[in-house]
């Protein structure tokens, strides 16, 4: 993934006006900073670490006693920090370059990037690499997230990970069937 994204960064950086884009990713308005984008940062750093979620204490169980934890917490804010930095050099010259809005939020990975992609050398190679790159770090993310409820019924009810897996499979399943009714049949 690490290398998609460099890939993704230097062509970004070949793109006219990518260097407008660089400016607006570098160079902040800080003007512009209130309480509001204070929680929007600190809601984005708590999402990017999971430390809302409890997945840290969960990961935190399984750390043998010889690990230096400073050490490994620096380690992850530090890349953290650099994936998030990369991710701005490849969105922030593309949206430069095409005249997209950096304001347009979801529809940026989903409808606007598809566009870009139109214009690259292989686009079919291009948007198919991005979307894995994408679903992976969703995916990823997800079995972080799934992590402390298997833990918790693996250890509560003395069940094998690989069953408790299969029982928090299906009760996501049966509340994502009833999330996604909610916007027609159970609306």
């Amino acid at each position: 993934l690490f290398v998609i994204l460099l890939v993704f960064c230097g062509y970004s950086l070949t793109l006219p006006g990518a260097s407008e884009g660089l400016n607006y990713l570098f160079n902040p308005d800080f003007s512009k900073i209130d309480g509001s984008v204070v929680l929007a940062a600190m809601g984005q750093a708590f999402f990017s670490l999971s430390i809302g979620l409890g997945i840290l204490i969960t990961y935190g169980s399984y750390i043998k006693r010889n690990v230096n934890l400073p050490k490994t917490a620096l380690t992850v804010a530090i890349l953290d920090a650099l994936v998030a930095i990369l991710a701005g050099v490849m969105i922030f010259p593309i949206m430069s370059s095409f005249g997209i809005s950096p304001t347009q939020g979801p529809d940026l990975i989903f409808v606007t990037l598809p566009n870009v992609f139109k214009h690259m050398l292989m686009p079919n190679l291009w948007a198919i690499m991005f979307f894995v790159f994408a679903g992976v770090a969703a995916l990823t993310s997800t079995i972080s997230l799934l992590e402390v409820a298997i833990a918790y019924i693996s250890e509560e009810f003395k069940m094998g990970r690989k069953k408790a897996s299969l029982v928090i499979l299906g009760i996501v399943a049966v509340l994502s069937v009833l999330s996604s009714l909610s916007f027609s049949t159970l609306s």
